[in-house]
């Protein structure tokens, strides 16, 4: 999995591509938590467009990132997911916790 990470004033854009799963998680989440730590208070997106799966362990990672962002003043969201990340996300009855449309 690749992760870019772009900050513009007060929003955050994280970009991973691949698989998110329990190998990987981690990456996403340092790469996040990196770009908060230098902006607190800002919103952040997880742009999905390039995500092709995830796994329980990613599903646990987006949630604690969520609160790490919250407890910085912020919020987190994510945006472009592609029908099988949104599947799992309608499954597991969190796509209003991620303020998915």
């Amino acid at each position: 999995m690749d992760v870019q990470v772009s900050v513009d004033d007060q929003k955050i854009v994280v970009t991973p591509v691949g698989e998110l799963d329990a190998h990987n998680c981690k990456e996403l989440g340092e790469a996040l938590s990196g770009a908060v730590e230098s902006t607190p208070g800002a919103s952040a997106v997880i742009d999905a467009g390039g995500l092709s799966f995830i796994d329980s362990s990613a599903i646990s990672e987006l949630l604690r990132l969520r609160e790490q962002v919250a407890a910085d003043g912020g919020s987190l969201t994510l945006e472009n997911l592609q029908p099988s990340v949104r599947r799992v996300l309608e499954i597991t009855g969190l796509l209003e916790t991620f303020g998915v449309s």
